[in-house]
């Protein structure tokens, strides 16, 4: 079973959230056809994402898919927040938690999406990953577990 351990303290007004480091790039399937036909991929990179509890989907920045050269699958996808309604990339991609025993997603739709005046961030984590983990959020110990 894997096991996280963060710190958040949620009551300090500039903190943003939870925050873990994530790897997000292409399926192993990807890579291997893609570079079959000669396309190239960047190095994998590590990044900052928010467990959003209130999130039904994980998003990334529009700009990072890019760079990293996310499978689109999907151009227009709509996305309805709080702030109404975005249209998102929508990709195939693999996960992994680097510094925890997390188990990794080896393959999940992601959208992408602007983070506009984000700097801490460039990631959300909703349900459709939150759901495989049990999570107790302590904010007396300004603390957060996870496992899988």
């Amino acid at each position: 079973m894997g096991r996280a351990e963060l710190r958040w303290d949620p009551f300090d007004p500039k903190d943003p959230g939870p925050l873990i480091d994530i790897v997000i790039m292409n399926t192993p399937e990807v890579i291997e056809a893609g570079r079959a036909l000669g396309l190239e991929y960047p190095e994998a990179r590590r990044l900052k994402a928010l467990i959003d509890t209130g999130a039904s989907i994980t998003i990334v920045s529009r700009t990072f898919a890019k760079f990293c050269k996310l499978f689109t699958t999907s151009e227009g996808s709509e996305v309805r927040t709080l702030g109404g309604i975005y249209h998102c990339g929508e990709h195939a991609a693999s996960i992994s938690f680097p510094n925890t025993d997390l188990r990794s997603i080896d393959s999940i739709c992601v959208f992408s999406g602007d983070f506009i005046r984000e700097p801490r961030y460039a990631c959300l984590i909703g349900r459709d990953i939150l759901r495989n983990w049990r999570i107790t959020f302590d904010g007396k110990s300004k603390r957060i577990v996870i496992e899988d």
